[in-house]
């Protein structure tokens, strides 16, 4: 999610130079149980490839933020869904504000709809039914919040449990007897320490629940070791009363406890923060008690839709602290390891007295090892079980916590990875463990973002680079970081968001119409990366084995253009270019055969990407869908100069009618322009020669530099959306002699909009603020909560979490250009 994970994330880096070696030869492809579902056979994948079905298509994280849900807007976020091209979501009940952690909003408009009473279980009957209407998976996070497993029916006795320690020195050869002090009990001090400025008191909570363990005697000497400490617990009553004969020699008592860490989830929905803990993650018993608090409601709520419509519970990455205790650890460590572990937890209390002692390093390996192993068998593996038993699947992050983190893949039946915006992608080590188990899908909580990359300036341009990486990395399906609920009347946008947090997916951002491009491009690939086993996947290529077809995924992570010479593992078939972009087929014939490799030279500009796909059967079936490999002989150029008419259709203002030429938007003059957010309409007529139109002849529009995204359309048909650089498109079908209408659409990103609202007087009073992530909207403004005009009339948005202030510099907006026609003559072969 997350601060604490994210410099594991950017250490981790994809090599942009690729070698001209043959790559993954002599790889065994490993054989093991897969997720059940049926491989597509490559005729059906071509056809199926311009249009991926749903099965295929990213999901979404999509967050209720405390109480704020409503049925309307519910079906609208699962409509806008469908329609853009997603095939599901999972859903995070969590606080109505987030930063670190929980920092509530205030003067929350449903403050009765609390978590899991008759509002929020309607409401979840009617997400559930609208998604089995419109044909959309569900699942749920397996706590309220996003971190760990938990919730506000875990007692203390349930909770995650830590030693705790008192310690009295006596003197020897004599009877003693006195009260020994019972340990102080844990206080939890949150996910982060930050928390403690902000939000409600949800720190500082003391542990009321105690359990001794033992009471043992250590020697007051150096050079002390396990065999030298002594079980005195027998002598201790339950008040810690002890009677002792004790031997010679100065002895240090220590009594060894058991209490919860208080522990909580987070961030949990306004309503139970303070009332919630993490589940003993150690413990069978408590485990099994969890999950049947979490999944015994949600089945008889939302009835026959559970384990059809509603398929799977997700358990995010690990945020829940240390825990080194449960009732049954000392059992399962004498069974695991074969010794007490007693003497050794009380000599590490005395380090002087266990100094240099071998053995304690040895127990520390072992201890580390056990708790591993009973995190996996009594915590994961159980949540396993259960959700099975009840016909629902495990999604799990596995890649941090305290356990073998390559055996931990094993478990879930998809494990899942997580990628940063404005990183590489990278999933590190989960796909290799993956593909050591067998596992068919590797999902990624993808796109998580902080505050300083991600704010409303991200684009489907920006995201690429780290999507890409994502998949040549070994991901094969998306859950994008976040759709947020937006439960509120649509003037209201851009609207809710997680916080600081997060890539902003959503039905109220800019460019939601042509964005649609970018999830189908997500979709081709992840239809053809589900496919068959995975060989390998490292150094910008992902390579997966069907049994008619060899896939290749191939990415330029770099900043130049990559003109290469490729070498694939791969003998007696004929290359293909599958560009998951443009959802086209092209033949190729810059290829040649070598012993057991063929070479395809492949030129790719900055962040492109393709499939080169080796049939099986020299001619396949498809051969109809295929373009023929073009060769440019001959191009040239011609800017489009003068202004255009330009149609402004803001998303929160009334459009308005401009002429200009192409300009970024920062630098003009009139506020209109300057701060604009939505989508300008640009049109203009371009006149073609007879002699550029011909078979042998190809036309492109060229759009130069723009930001963010462009639709175009050529004569009033489509010709394409165009979401990264460079941003040229074939029109040479749409083209005819004479006049010709270009209308480009181009959307741009929220940022300037909301940087013109700084000029303008806050209508409502400042919460934290946090430096450069930004500033929290305290609560709900009155006129907000009573549907009133907004008193500062001059401010357009609306959200809970502002990146932004008066000075903040603008973002190049708008179509800046050149805007070039470029005429190729081509040799088709």
């Amino acid at each position: 999610m997350k601060p604490f994970h994210l410099l594991k994330w950017i250490v981790l880096v994809v090599l942009s130079c690729l070698t001209a070696t043959p790559l993954f030869a002599g790889d065994a492809v490993t054989s093991g149980v897969h997720e059940t579902k049926t491989d597509e056979p490559l005729q059906r994948l071509a056809e199926l490839f311009e249009f991926p079905p749903i099965e295929y298509r990213p999901h979404v994280w999509w967050h209720w933020l405390g109480s704020n849900f409503q049925k309307e807007g519910i079906t609208k976020d699962i409509e806008a869904m469908k329609e853009a091209g997603i095939g599901g979501a999972t859903i995070f009940n969590i606080a109505s504000s987030v930063q670190n952690t929980h920092a509530p909003i205030e003067n929350n408009p449903w403050p009765e709809q609390t978590f899991r009473s008759e509002a929020y279980w309607d409401a979840f009957r009617h997400t559930i039914s609208e998604a089995q209407r419109l044909g959309l998976t569900m699942g749920l996070h397996g706590t309220p919040g996003y971190a760990t497993t938990g919730g506000p029916w875990i007692p203390e006795e349930y909770c995650m449990q830590t030693l705790v320690f008192t310690k009295t020195t006596v003197a020897g050869n004599r009877r003693v007897e006195l009260t020994l002090p019972k340990p102080e009990l844990p206080v939890y001090r949150g996910y982060s320490n930050e928390s403690n400025s902000f939000g409600k008191n949800i720190t500082g909570k003391q542990a009321t629940y105690y359990k001794d363990v033992a009471v043992m005697a250590v020697p007051d000497r150096e050079g002390v070791t396990p065999a030298d400490v002594l079980n005195i617990s027998a002598f201790m009553d339950e008040n810690g009363q002890i009677k002792w004969q004790a031997p010679e020699g100065i002895w240090n008592l220590c009594r060894i406890g058991h209490a919860p860490t208080m522990a909580h989830p987070h961030p949990l929905p306004d309503d139970i923060i303070g009332k919630s803990l993490e589940v003993d993650k150690m413990s069978r018993e408590a485990n099994i008690y969890h999950w049947r608090q979490l999944l015994d409601p949600l089945k008889e709520q939302i009835g026959e839709h559970f384990g059809k419509t509603f398929t799977y519970i997700w358990v995010d990455s690990y945020e829940s602290g240390d825990q080194n205790w449960t009732p049954a650890f000392r059992e399962e460590f004498m069974r695991l390891k074969g010794y007490d572990p007693l003497p050794f937890i009380a000599l590490q209390q005395f380090p002087e007295q266990g100094k240099e002692n071998e053995s304690l390093k040895k127990f520390a390996q072992d201890n580390r090892e056990v708790i591993s192993r009973l995190f996996i068998d009594n915590g994961w593996n159980v949540a396993k079980e259960m959700l099975h038993s009840y016909g629902l699947k495990l999604y799990w992050e596995p890649y941090w916590g305290p356990w073998d983190s390559h055996e931990s893949v094993s478990i879930p039946d998809v494990p899942v990875g997580e990628f940063w915006t404005g990183g590489n992608g990278s999933l590190g080590n989960i796909p290799h463990y993956a593909r050591e188990f067998g596992k068919k899908f590797v999902a990624a909580e993808a796109f998580t973002g902080r505050p300083e990359v991600s704010k409303y300036t991200e684009d489907p341009a920006f995201l690429k680079h780290a999507a890409d990486g994502g998949y040549a990395s070994g991901a094969n399906w998306y859950f994008l970081h976040h759709w947020v609920h937006q439960p509120f009347d649509d003037r209201y946008q851009p609207g809710m968001g997680m916080g600081w947090w997060g890539t902003h997916f959503s039905r109220f951002q800019t460019w939601f119409q042509p964005g649609k491009a970018f999830f189908t491009y997500l979709a081709r690939c992840q239809m053809l990366l589900q496919q068959g086993v995975s060989v390998k996947s490292e150094s910008g290529i992902a390579h997966r084995s069907t049994p008619d077809a060899e896939l290749f995924f191939v990415i330029n992570p770099g900043t130049s253009v990559l003109k290469k010479r490729f070498v694939f593992p791969v003998k007696d078939r004929v290359p293909e270019l599958w560009d998951a972009c443009k959802g086209i087929i092209r033949r190729t014939n810059k290829w040649k055969a070598e012993g057991d490799a063929t070479f395809v030279d492949l030129t790719l500009e900055p962040d492109e990407s393709v499939f080169v796909v080796f049939p099986k059967n020299t001619v396949p079936a498809y051969s109809q869908l295929k373009q023929p490999a073009a060769e440019v002989l001959e191009e040239s150029s011609e800017e489009i100069r003068g202004t255009w008419n330009v149609r402004f259709e803001p998303k929160l203002e009334t459009p308005f009618d401009m002429q200009f030429e192409p300009v970024d938007f920062r630098l003009h003059s009139d506020p209109a322009v300057k701060y604009f957010a939505g989508t300008a309409c640009y049109e203009k007529t371009i006149r073609i020669n007879a002699e550029d139109l011909g078979a042998d002849k190809q036309i492109l529009l060229d759009l130069g530099e723009l930001h963010d995204i462009a639709a175009i359309k050529v004569n009033g048909k489509d010709a394409g959306v165009l979401w990264y650089p460079p941003y040229k498109a074939d029109i040479t079908s749409l083209i005819k002699t004479g006049e010709n209408t270009l209308t480009l659409e181009i959307s741009v990103n929220w940022a300037n909009r909301l940087i013109g609202d700084e000029q303008y007087p806050a209508d409502f009073e400042w919460g934290a603020d946090r430096g450069e992530p930004g500033r929290a909207m305290k609560a709900f403004p009155d006129w907000f909560i009573k549907k009133e005009p907004r008193p500062s009339q001059g401010r357009k948005a609306f959200m809970i979490w502002y990146y932004y202030r008066k000075d903040s510099p603008l973002q190049p907006a708008g179509l800046i250009g050149p805007v070039r026609v470029i005429k190729q003559n081509i040799l088709q072969q």
